[in-house]
């Protein structure tokens, strides 16, 4: 069964409890950090990840998802190879905590692009201090890309 395939099914299988689905993503979540597989099979299972991402209403779901993304970007230097468009345009569905992890996925895209959608977060008192960080690191990435 592929990737995408045993994620569908552990997302929407009504036998496991929240505690084992999120069990079983930070098993997935190990697997792309230090797992044995090539950068490009990691980018196209965390670009899956996104995908499912924006169609999962629990909100520790899509936190544990959004965490596996971010390390995982992080430990395999993965940026502006994600697609994060789906999150993009589905912003409404997440929480606070879940727009802290996307506005540094934002930022380490290193895409003029998503400038906008960063600001759009300033007036959050919540959210200011994350806001501030992604664009920093989005001014660094932009003026570092080449």
């Amino acid at each position: 069964m592929s990737f995408e395939g045993k994620l569908f099914k552990l997302l929407n299988d009504n036998n496991l409890n929240k505690d084992e689905k999120l069990k079983s993503l930070g098993t997935i979540g190990d697997i792309l950090e230090y797992g044995n597989i090539s950068r490009d099979e990691a980018i196209e299972e965390m670009n899956i990840l996104i995908k499912h991402l924006v169609q999962q209403d629990d909100n520790d779901i899509k936190e544990a998802i959004l965490s596996i993304i971010l390390n995982a970007e992080d430990t395999r230097s993965i940026d502006k190879e994600l697609d994060l468009d789906p999150i993009v345009s589905n912003l409404k569905k997440f929480n606070d905590e879940c727009i802290s992890y996307i506005l540094s996925m934002l930022g380490y895209s290193g895409k003029e692009k998503y400038r906008s959608t960063i600001e759009q977060f300033k007036k959050n008192p919540r959210l200011e201090e994350d806001v501030e960080d992604a664009l920093l690191e989005l001014d660094f990435r932009i003026k570092n890309q080449n």
